[in-house]
């Protein structure tokens, strides 16, 4: 659960720029009414006063009469003082978006009535819907991978009942409208994960689901199909019954036609164990950073390695992507595993090698992922990691994959992990190379972004003017953050955090350590997480690479972190 005075992680939209994401004030509907500008929360007043932003922001960049406000605040229950009120809640509205960091939305008086204009500001309920639009493109054009993402992503923005306490007949309207879309991407997503062979995930998110939905008869026949997907004919029965009794009981129907064709089909079945089928395609890789720049070159050499024929033993290309912290590995890995879609008919598949803490995981976790990549239920992983590595070899003999194994720390055996097969390829992405591998992999060391990159990368942040205004400084700053984009991305931040400061102050206070801005280096332990695209900017790759004559005299550089600030 996201923390109250914290701003949910997966905002905003995964294609948002960069200066959007780190200045646009934040707005959450999908549950109580909040705000956020940058990582802190919003105080947004008394609930009332929250319902009535809520009504603005449902209809931003339209006029609301004054005389719709009262009906969806008070229904028919309007005191005389209502015209009073909403004058005052939009008064002390415009005074909290007026102090908002970014391009705040703004309230104006229109007519009889208001107008929020949206400005750059994000939305929970908007982006939701987009999201559930992507992953029914995505679905339509037979790429479950992609779907699965923008479906699952779409229903974590949900944080309870929409609109928090709002009470009324006018927000008891747009919270059934907004459930039934909720549900309609519950049953999309679950249909995907079925396509996938993802049965177990299906169960549970069905069950929760339904708690909520009991009466939506899409959601028991996906149920039904996912327990028979599991092998568990007995549930499965039992699951049609209670929805055969509760849609009888509370709306006097018999299931529908779908329903019942499922359950005659189990009936026919022989109570057997699950067969295991690989998913047609399995894919599993995250999506690319927005601001992904330059590396053209690199990309081209990289692809060619992978898809180059194997030698005469006929074993699969290996290779090992290898660089300091923060040079961008990650991310032009996966530039490079996205592009190969057409080459890797089986599909791409993601896992990291590495723990959270720097230690390297136990080959058997990293193969139960890699198992139900591929479509093998969670109930049908075995335990031991002997069988899970025979499971793997099966699994992948005959098929081309791509697998990208990312953060190959000290110690990691990927060994186990590779694929068996001519024509699939396998991507180790780590500081240093891996030791001795079977087959032997092929090296490609990564340096850093050229100035024209590295400017491109930053100005991409901060805006390409503020650039052009101090040439030189610029160029002196990205010398300075070693030209690695996770350096660069963090003395953005620096830049977006106060727009007074000019470049040329945060190249200094970079160069010599001083400045107390967002971003304070300091050496100390490492950090939590490393650098990965769902955890945004790595502390260690910030630190080596902003503050890299430091790194270079000091041994110990690796074990530096960046502690971030609040001003």
């Amino acid at each position: 659960m996201t923390p109250e005075n914290t701003f949910p992680g997966r905002w905003p939209a995964p294609d948002a720029p960069a200066a959007t994401a780190a200045t646009a004030p934040r707005f959450s509907l999908l549950g109580p009414v909040r705000a956020w500008s940058g990582t802190a929360e919003i105080d947004l007043g008394s609930p009332q006063q929250r319902a009535l932003l809520a009504i603005l922001l449902l209809r931003r960049d339209q006029p609301v009469p004054c005389e719709h406000a009262v009906r969806a605040l008070w229904g028919d229950t309007a005191p005389r003082s209502a015209d009073t009120t909403v004058r005052t809640y939009v008064y002390r509205l415009r005074r909290l978006l007026g102090d908002l960091a970014g391009d705040a939305p703004e309230i104006r008086k229109q007519g009889g009535g208001y107008l929020l204009t949206a400005g750059g500001a994000t939305l929970d309920t908007e982006l939701f819907r987009d999201l559930l639009a992507r992953g029914r493109e995505a679905r339509d054009r037979t790429d479950p991978g992609t779907a699965l993402g923008h479906l699952r992503d779409a229903l974590a923005l949900w944080r309870g009942t929409p609109f928090g306490e709002a009470d009324t007949p006018y927000f008891a309207a747009e919270r059934e409208r907004w459930e039934q879309l909720r549900s309609a991407a519950t049953e999309e997503l679950a249909a995907v994960q079925i396509g996938l062979g993802r049965y177990a995930e299906a169960v549970a998110m069905l069950e929760t689901a339904l708690a909520g939905r009991p009466l939506w008869e899409k959601l028991w026949e996906l149920r039904v199909r996912a327990l028979a997907g599991l092998g568990r004919r007995a549930d499965a029965l039992a699951a049609y019954r209670d929805a055969r009794r509760l849609l009888h009981t509370e709306l006097g129907l018999e299931p529908g036609p779908a329903l019942r064709e499922l359950h005659r089909g189990i009936l026919a079945l022989e109570p057997t164990a699950p067969e295991i089928r690989p998913a047609v395609r399995s894919e599993e890789l995250p999506r690319l950073p927005a601001d992904f720049v330059g590396r053209a070159a690199e990309l081209t050499a990289l692809t060619e390695r992978l898809t180059a024929p194997g030698d005469a033993s006929g074993a699969p290309v290996v290779m090992s992507l290898t660089g300091p912290a923060g040079i961008g590995k990650t991310a032009l890995a996966l530039r490079a595993a996205h592009g190969l879609r057409s080459h890797f008919p089986d599909g791409r598949l993601y896992a990291r090698l590495g723990a959270p803490d720097g230690t390297p995981r136990p080959p058997e976790d990293v193969l139960g992922e890699l198992l139900t990549g591929l479509g093998v239920p969670a109930a049908a992983v075995p335990g031991p990691a002997s069988e899970r590595a025979a499971l793997w070899r099966r699994m992948t003999d005959g098929r081309r994959l791509l697998l990208v194994l990312d953060d190959a720390v000290a110690g990691a055996r990927p060994d186990p992990l590779l694929p068996v097969s001519p024509g699939s390829a396998a991507l180790l992405v780590g500081r240093r190379p891996p030791g001795e591998l079977q087959p032997p992999g092929q090296g490609f060391a990564l340096d850093g972004l050229t100035l024209a990159d590295a400017l491109q990368l930053l100005g991409a942040v901060v805006g390409h003017e503020r650039l052009r205004q101090e040439a030189e400084p610029s160029a002196r700053l990205v010398s300075t953050c070693a030209y690695r984009p996770a350096a660069l991305r963090a003395a953005a931040a620096r830049l977006l955090a106060d727009p007074r400061r000019s470049v040329r102050d945060v190249e200094r206070e970079l160069r010599t350590g001083a400045g107390h801005g967002p971003v304070e280096l300091r050496l100390g332990r490492p950090p939590a997480r490393g650098g990965h695209p769902s955890h945004g900017v790595c502390p260690r790759a910030v630190a080596a690479g902003a503050h890299a004559a430091d790194a270079r005299r000091d041994s110990d550089a690796g074990r530096m972190s960046v502690q971030w600030r609040s001003t």
